[in-house]
């Protein structure tokens, strides 16, 4: 399997300095394109478990926020809140190739991070210094992301069962999370000399305290509720709850994905349905959470999707690859039925994310 190696980081900083001068692009991505807000336009800030993110836009948590250069080309085109990838304590997967494909309706085989979990921690220290060098060049920002415009807020995505979570392993990435500075000071070491006013720079330290909680398709609604109570009345992150699509019922999702709008070549896969959770337990689990967040001074919240598991109709994966995940235009519809429906249910106050 071809290995995922990151970026050096002296030359990630390098790119960052010279490419925008000899290319008028910054990683491939053109200037013009870049998102510098004007100061007189509207605060589009928005308040996230405490905290204040420049609007409410930014990557989900998939391949392409497990890398530094990534989460910085996210941060340059305007996305405020950047959800990294999932990590988890199994590091040493072997993932088939190809594993995404992306012709329309998207279909994917690949569900966790492509990374050592040290590594990823790396990468996401490394990403937010980059961040921070652009938002303090005033070549590049122009002094346009000093205010609440240019607030970034991490959020950190973990999984997949409480065995993993509670292990010492990803109980040490989130620590290393919460107080990043050995790491920092070991990436300023690795800056190079011509970038003096870079190296001086007052790098953030602590790095996240929210997590989203990413576990298996069919994870049991006990299990769900005790990784939550874990994350937070033990270590203390806000939590953002991953829901599936199955929650709607079978009857009405494959009402929507079939009748409605016409994918009748996609199967559900018959188990997504066995031990997911039904749309009154995950009201009830909003509202036990809830309750205990508030008891122990954090928040929760739910996020609306993760993907579909369907039955591999296709000849572009391997084919002992009988289930992959669905994403695009047909989540996106079943996604906003869901979302629509746990609004109505749990009222305005409950924090909600989407992405489908």
């Amino acid at each position: 399997m071809a290995e995922l190696l990151p970026a050096p980081f002296a030359d990630l900083v390098t790119r960052l300095h010279l490419e925008p001068q000899c290319q008028k692009s910054l990683f491939e991505l053109p200037t013009s394109n870049w998102y510098l807000p004007s100061p007189d336009g509207p605060d589009l800030s928005v308040a996230f478990h405490g905290k204040r993110a420049g609007n409410l836009a930014g990557p989900a948590a998939g391949p392409h926020t497990q890398m530094a250069q990534n989460l910085l080309l996210s941060y340059v085109s305007g996305g405020r809140i950047l959800e990294l990838k999932t990590v988890q304590v199994n590091d040493r997967l072997t993932i088939g190739r190809p594993c995404i494909d992306m012709t329309n309706v998207g279909y994917n085989i690949e569900w966790s991070q492509e990374l050592l979990v040290a590594d990823s921690l790396r990468e996401y220290v490394a990403g937010a210094m980059l961040i921070e060098m652009f938002r303090h060049n005033r070549e590049f920002s122009q002094g346009r992301l000093d205010g609440p415009s240019g607030e970034i807020i991490y959020d950190i995505s973990v999984g997949y069962d409480l065995t993993g979570i509670r292990s010492d392993k990803v109980r040490g990435f989130l620590n290393g999370m919460r107080d990043a500075s050995g790491m920092v000071e070991k990436l300023r070491g690795e800056i190079p000399v011509d970038f003096k006013d870079a190296k001086e720079l007052a790098f953030p330290t602590c790095l996240s305290e929210s997590i989203t909680l990413s576990t298996f398709h069919g994870c049991p609604v006990d299990e769900i509720e005790k990784i939550c109570e874990f994350l937070i009345g033990e270590e203390g992150f806000d939590v953002i709850v991953k829901m599936n699509p199955p929650t709607l019922g079978k009857e009405r999702l494959e009402h929507l994905l079939h009748d409605v709008l016409g994918y009748n070549e996609l199967v559900v896969n018959p188990t997504a349905y066995d031990s997911v959770i039904s749309f009154g337990e995950s009201v009830e689990l909003c509202d036990r959470l809830t309750a205990y967040a508030g008891r122990h001074g954090r928040r929760v919240g739910f996020k609306f999707s993760n993907t579909l598991e369907v039955l591999n109709h296709r000849d572009f994966f391997t084919g002992d690859n009988k289930v992959m995940y669905l994403s695009g235009p047909p989540l996106h519809v079943m996604t906003m039925t869901l979302t629509d429906e746990f609004r109505r249910a749990v009222g305005p106050d409950v924090p909600i994310s989407f992405s489908a």
